[in-house]
Order: C-alpha cells, then sequence, then structure tokens
C-alpha cells in the first residue's frame, strides 16, 4: 500500500528505541493506523482491532505505547472513578471485549500530507484463504485484485460484482438467515439471553419467517429490511414493533451502538469475516473457492465435499448449496 509518510513521523520511527527489524514493523504498525484512519469518526478517532494488529506483529502493543509516548496517536478515554477515593475519577482507555468493541485511537499530527512511501504488508499473502482466492480468480482469467477492509474485514475482489453472470453453472454454499443467527451465537457466547430472540434459533425456526408473521410484513425482502436496520442501522425504524419484539436484543444493539450506529454492522461483519474467510475458506479441504461474504462459490465437484466440511466445522450455521443459473 501506499501511504503518506510526513517528515515527523519518520523521526518518531527513526529515533525510536528499536533495533533495524523493529523499526520496519512500526513502519508497517504506522502504515495500518494510516488505513484504518480513514474511517474516521467526526472527532478523529478509529478502530484498532487487536487481531488485526497482531496478524502484524505480535508484540505491536509496544509501538503503540510508544507512539502514544511520542506524541503521534491518543487512546479514547472516559472517565472512570478512581476505586481508591468516589470523589476523584480518571481518565481510563476505553473497549469492551462482549461487546465487541475495540480500541479507539486518533492522531495527534497531520498525517495526510508529506512523501508517498510503499509499504509491503505481505500480512494477507501468508494466508491460505488469499491463496486460494488468488489462484481461483487466475484459474478464472481475472486481473487478480483482493483486499480486506478495516471496517468489518470483508474480502473484496475482482470477481465480486458480476458473479452470477460469470459463474453460471457452478455452485454457491451460503447460510440460512445469516446475520440474524450470527446475532444470536454472538450473543450466547456472551451470556446475553433474549427468550424470544433465542426460542427462534434454538427451536429451528425461519427467522424471517417469524418476523413476517408477528410484525404482519408482506415478504421475506421488508423483513431483512427491518432486520438490516433495526441492527446496523441509526435506530430509525418505520416501524417499531421489532424494537418491543426483543427487548434484550434490542437493549444489547443499542449498547453496541452507543459511540456510532455503525458499529453494529462493523461487529456483525466481523463474526461474519471470521467465520467465512479466517475458519471455513483458510482451511477448506479443496483449492478452488470464491468467497461473497457470506458464500463460497465452489465447483460442481467439490459442492457436496465443501457443504459437509462448513456442517462439521460450524453446526450453528444452516448451511444450503444452490447452483448458479444465469437466465
Amino acid at each position: 500500500m501506499i501511504i503518506k509518510m510526513p517528515l515527523s513521523v519518520r523521526h518518531i520511527i527513526d529515533t525510536a528505541p528499536f533495533n533495524f527489524t523493529a523499526k520496519k514493523t512500526a513502519t508497517k504498525i504506522y502504515a495500518a493506523l494510516y488505513l484504518m484512519s480513514m474511517r474516521r469518526n467526526k472527532y478523529g478517532y478509529f478502530f484498532m482491532p487487536s487481531e488485526y494488529m497482531r496478524k502484524i506483529s505480535a508484540r505491536y502493543n509496544r509501538t503503540i505505547e510508544y507512539f502514544v509516548r511520542a506524541g503521534l496517536i491518543k487512546p479514547y478515554t472516559r472517565p472512570s472513578i478512581d476505586p481508591n477515593s468516589i470523589f476523584n475519577t480518571k481518565d481510563k482507555k476505553y473497549y469492551d471485549v462482549n461487546k465487541g468493541i475495540c480500541m479507539r485511537y486518533k492522531f495527534l499530527m497531520e498525517i495526510y500530507e508529506g512523501d508517498d512511501l510503499f509499504v509491503d504488508m505481505k500480512s494477507n499473502r501468508e494466508y491460505r484463504w488469499y491463496n486460494i482466492i488468488q489462484n481461483s480468480l487466475t484459474e478464472c482469467g481475472y486481473k487478480v485484485w483482493i483486499k480486506r477492509d478495516t471496517y468489518g474485514r470483508r474480502v473484496h475482489h475482482s470477481a465480486i460484482k458480476d458473479y452470477r453472470e460469470s459463474f453460471d453453472g457452478y455452485w454457491i454454499i451460503d447460510s440460512i438467515c445469516s446475520q440474524p443467527r450470527l446475532l444470536w451465537l454472538y450473543m450466547k457466547e456472551k451470556n446475553i439471553y433474549d427468550e424470544v430472540y433465542f426460542d427462534v434459533f434454538e427451536n429451528n425456526k425461519d427467522f424471517y419467517e417469524f418476523l413476517i408473521e408477528k410484525l404482519s410484513l408482506k415478504d421475506r425482502n421488508e423483513a431483512k429490511d427491518i432486520f438490516m436496520k433495526w441492527a446496523m442501522g441509526n435506530g430509525w425504524l418505520d416501524d417499531y414493533c421489532i424494537l418491543d419484539l426483543f427487548e434484550k436484543t434490542t437493549s444489547f444493539l443499542k449498547s453496541v451502538k452507543k459511540q456510532n450506529y455503525k458499529d453494529g454492522g462493523s461487529l456483525l461483519q466481523r463474526i461474519e469475516s471470521k467465520i467465512w474467510i479466517d475458519t471455513l475458506l483458510n482451511e477448506l479441504p479443496v483449492d478452488f473457492a470464491i468467497p461473497i461474504h457470506d458464500a463460497l462459490i465452489v465447483k460442481e465437484k467439490d459442492v457436496d465435499i465443501v457443504l459437509e466440511f462448513c456442517k462439521s466445522k460450524c453446526p450453528d450455521l444452516l448451511f444450503k448449496k444452490e447452483k448458479i443459473i444465469n437466465n
């Protein structure tokens, strides 16, 4: 990737109390922060996912702490009561693992002007999922372009826009009611229980059909639209009944989106990406697959192998296969 490297930032890295290799790593960590800052909020803060940073360096915290001391970045903090005195408060770094809220930072210097610098991150290329996509795109005659975003860690590539036309005759494996089910699994993992919401999945009901019945909706498209607005939107809904139907889940979503409503979508997409990219695609028993967010395009000869593999790796998801027919 190409980033801007101001002289002030170059000086901070060059004068760091690190050896030559650690300084090269510090440049990569700065490049990652630079990339994530493209999604900063109006106050300048941006997420810094620890899982992503560990892929750059297991000791990334040492560099982050140095950047803070050097005045390059600042962590997001909130007032916290001092346990030694109820009359005193102090600022404390804010993150919440249970709610999927990771650390935020902001740059304290102007970083978007300076010399262009090419930084070879290389991290993605070390993973099998990247090689599978690369080889699959090449086999199908596509120019190889693969990118993983910082918002939800989704993978984008050169075949993603026209896959229905280009992969006529291939098969696609996806998950039924994927994101509603992922939300249920995440809440179950965090011991956040909503009797009504959980009942849908524990009794293998179709979530969207359940919404159609309970909210008197016209079809699945309307049910999907309401779920998207409820789980990932800014809180405005034409029909507020879903808020009362799933009270505890609504409360949980509000807590996730307290700082920024987009955090709801980011959380669900990161859960989705961890399953489909970091688990399923990375450990796939075949060498051809094209990911489409919460689905995999595979060859006809491999479809049953991949379907059974997905079921064995993620038994709480409901997978189905479908042949792509370009009418």
